[in-house]
């Protein structure tokens, strides 16, 4: 029986996985927009890794998981802190 944490856990980085999409998105059309490199291609990389971590491919190994789970959020956070930078003209 599923337990409601695993179902929280996977609604979750789903959702994440979902807002990395849109800001994929984002970062394609101000790319193409304002001809600011981006670097939208690599943005795929955090989205792979959350939808690895939401499907828990590595549910017998606790520690891999929560690896895998930090590792999707901080790549996350890296390319959305990256566009946020392009976007406001930070050096």
């Amino acid at each position: 029986m599923v337990a409601i944490q695993d179902i929280i856990d996977i609604y979750s980085w789903v959702a994440a996985s979902f807002i990395m999409i849109f800001i994929t998105a984002i970062a394609m059309f101000y790319q193409k927009k304002f001809n600011v490199k981006t670097f939208y291609y690599f943005y795929i990389v955090p989205i792979i890794v959350l939808i690895a971590a939401s499907t828990e491919l590595f549910a017998a190994n606790r520690f891999l998981e929560e690896a895998i789970e930090l590792s999707g959020a901080l790549s996350s956070f890296l390319v959305s802190f990256y566009l946020y930078r392009k976007m406001v003209g930070i050096k």
